[in-house]
This record gives C-alpha cells, sequence and structure tokens, in this order.
C-alpha cells in the first residue's frame, strides 16, 4: 500500500534488492527514526514482512486491524518474551520474511543506535540469514513530533546478509551479532559507528 505513495510523494527508491533471498527464511533489520518505518520497508521488500512491534502499538484500536492484517507479532519491550520469540521463529520455519527495528523503537536524534537482543536471538535460534537495511531520508521527511510528512527523498538500502555462527547461550557473542549487524546498518546510511 505504501509503494504508489512512497514512489512519488518521497521519491522513494531501493538498493541492493539482491542482497534478499527471492525465497526462504531472512531477518531483515532496519535503523528506526521515523513513523514512515514500517512502510518503507514493507514496500521496499518485495515479500511479505512479519514485523514485530510493540504490544502498545499493536493494542491501538484504531490500528490493530491494520497490524493483525500484516500478521504482525506483538511484542513485550523490557522483557524477555518467549510468546513473540516462538512466534518469530514460526514465521521463520514457514520460509518467512521477519522485520526487526533492533533498536526497539524510534530513535529521536535520526541516527543509529545500539541494538537489543531480539533479532541475534531469532538468528541464533532459527538460522536465518540476517539482511540489514539502511533508510535513508526518512527521519528528514517525517521526524518525531512532526505533524505530517515532508516531500523529502527517502531510499532504502539492502546490505550483504549476516549469518550466525555461534551458540545461544553465548551472551557476548549475541551481543557482538548485535553490534555487527547496527554497524552494518549504520554504514548503509552513511555513518560511522
Amino acid at each position: 500500500m505504501f509503494w504508489p505513495l512512497g514512489k512519488v510523494y518521497f521519491r522513494m527508491r531501493r538498493r541492493g534488492l539482491e542482497h534478499l533471498p527471492r525465497r526462504g527464511p531472512a531477518i531483515v533489520v532496519a535503523n528506526h527514526s521515523s513513523f514512515l518505518d514500517p512502510g518503507i520497508v514493507g514496500s521496499a521488500c518485495p515479500r511479505k514482512v512479519h514485523f514485530l512491534i510493540t504490544r502498545a502499538m499493536y493494542d491501538m484500536t484504531r490500528f490493530r486491524w491494520f497490524y493483525a492484517g500484516m500478521e504482525s507479532i506483538p511484542v513485550s519491550p523490557g522483557r524477555q518474551d518467549a510468546l513473540s520469540l516462538r512466534r518469530a521463529l514460526r514465521a521463520l520455519g514457514r520460509g518467512g520474511v521477519v522485520g526487526v527495528f533492533p533498536e526497539g523503537g524510534r530513535r529521536p536524534d535520526g541516527r543509529v543506535g545500539e541494538a537489543q537482543a531480539g533479532a541475534a536471538l531469532l538468528a541464533a535460534y532459527s538460522g536465518a540469514p540476517v539482511v540489514p537495511l539502511g533508510i535513508r531520508g526518512a527521519y528528514e521527511a517525517f521526524p518525531p513530533r512532526s505533524l505530517f510528512p515532508r516531500p523529502y527523498r527517502v531510499e532504502a538500502v539492502f546490505g550483504p546478509a549476516l549469518v550466525w555462527d555461534g551458540s545461544a547461550r553465548d551472551r557476548q557473542a549475541l551481543a557482538d551479532f548485535s553490534r555487527r549487524m547496527m554497524q552494518a546498518v549504520a554504514a548503509l546510511v552513511g555513518e560511522r559507528s
């Protein structure tokens, strides 16, 4: 639904689609600085994306029909959520794409932040490749506290997949993998990490 609007109003472009597997499981991780980000990720990916979203967003009455229709997976932030992890693993087990904003929420300054452990855990338990996606221009188009988006060029850039190769019980390895994911995303948006 977002692609026609994004193409015209935001002059949206996507690059690096060759890095997203055409079939089979994949985890797409992206930076998050704007309300536009889920629409950008969903329209940039030619495959259906099952997003992990916060429980508070999922439970908003006016949007719940939309999130349910997208088969989004609600997550309770700030604590281990085994049910959400199992639902995401089932989606990956069926060969689906799961979309994650590893920072956990929108970044108020528009810069790439540190990742929480969820995406790394998904990679560790599923073995699915992690495809970094850098979103450029969304913060400028629709920053937090703005009432309406501006017509600013937006770009979605996919990077080479990262593959987990450690133990899911190794906390340091999970932290290192999370850092690698966000370094890859930062490089795609032109930031040094």
